[in-house]
């Protein structure tokens, strides 16, 4: 009886280790395990759209205290929402990460509510609030596993977001912008719904014109995006264009960005396949450039929601464009190695360069108004 039992723990020992080098070495097959939603994509099963009119849809407001309002400690920068002259749209990324469905309850919670306040807001959001006013819809986020799926359900899934980012901004526009210039900000699945913004709600609008600049960072853009009138930038201070960078190692692999990213094109989401990717240096704000770590202003550790925002730290690393991705070296310490897979540094791409984007926002404002 012994025998038997011990053959049959055995058994199970081995069929889990066959297991679990399978998955190790089929990414698809892992993806579909931990991240897949248990059944197809539903619109009719969709939960409630958000209501712009009202407060709790948006994650951050200009007369709300959030954690958009948060300053590095140990700094003179702080929060000038009362007086910008300048507002900003944020588009936030992907904190949804459930296999229960395709797009999150707009106003869900738990984790996926944590990670947008305590993440998103205090450490991206919150680099706008020295120059503009930030306002920040919350949105039926389409779920992580939207970007790996090949069935449609993940292209429908980010569709349902964007038409909430898309209501979210007439509402900001119509009622609460009230015609002041804006910035369109954004990061990761944020920056590809600002994208698809660009193309259907302001290029070749007179909102062009009021328009400072779009911080669609984190995404696979295209250096020929074909946004008409809206350029990708080239200086630290041209006004009305797009900026994006993505941070990894010099060694990781490069192919979610510059193969399997997706973007918007010609009505439908659509990989980049063998496009020339946008990047731009925030060190320099100039495309395909190279600077040390002397440049950079300063970085910010992630710490956890229970302890102060931290202070910024100078020179931390330095950044060179290379084959379409922004090439980084951050220290491997506590604060720096925290979501990191594989060399791929992208929720650091606010982090590594926050003091950087505070003053180029000043930059490119001053140059708007100077016009």
């Amino acid at each position: 009886m012994l025998k038997k039992l011990l053959l049959a723990v055995l058994a199970i020992i081995v069929l889990m280790g066959i297991a679990a080098a399978v998955l190790y070495s089929n990414k698809s097959l892992r993806e579909a395990v931990f991240l897949k939603p248990w059944s197809g994509f539903d619109l009719a099963t969709a939960t409630p759209a958000p209501d712009y009119t009202k407060e709790e849809a948006w994650a951050a407001l200009p007369q709300t205290k959030d954690l958009a309002d948060v300053t590095p400690a140990d700094s003179d920068v702080r929060d000038g929402q009362a007086e910008a002259l300048v507002d900003v749209f944020f588009i936030h990324p992907t904190t949804y990460y459930s296999k229960d469905g395709w797009n999150a309850h707009f106003d869900e919670g738990g984790t996926t509510k944590e990670l947008l306040e305590s993440g998103v807001l205090r450490y991206q959001a919150s680099a706008y609030n020295g120059c503009c006013r930030i306002f920040a819809p919350r949105y039926r986020q389409a779920t992580l596993y939207s970007f790996m799926d090949k069935s449609g359900d993940g292209d429908k899934a980010l569709d349902l977001a964007y038409q909430d980012v898309s209501a979210a901004f007439e509402e900001f526009i119509a009622h609460r912008n009230m015609g002041r210039p804006f910035i369109i900000a954004a990061h990761s699945q944020g920056s590809l719904h600002g994208i698809r913004l660009l193309r259907e709600k302001i290029a070749g609008t007179p909102l062009a014109r009021r328009m400072v600049a779009a911080y669609l960072i984190g995404s696979s853009l295209p250096v020929e995006a074909d946004v008409p009138g809206i350029p990708v930038c080239e200086s630290a201070s041209e006004t009305g264009c797009m900026i994006n960078w993505n941070s990894v190692r010099d060694a990781v692999d490069r192919e979610n960005w510059t193969v399997n990213g997706k973007t918007w094109a010609d009505g439908a989401y659509t990989k980049i396949g063998e496009k020339e990717l946008t990047c731009i240096n925030p060190l320099t704000w100039k495309r395909n450039d190279t600077a040390p770590a002397s440049a950079n202003l300063g970085s910010l550790p992630f710490v956890t929601a229970d302890q102060p925002f931290p202070a910024a730290e100078p020179a931390l690393t330095g950044a060179a464009c290379s084959n379409d991705v922004l090439v980084v070296s951050p220290p491997e310490k506590e604060g720096y190695t925290y979501g990191v897979f594989n060399g791929d540094y992208h929720i650091y791409d606010y982090n590594l360069f926050y003091l950087n984007i505070r003053e180029n926002l000043r930059t490119r404002i001053d140059s708007f108004l100077a016009r």
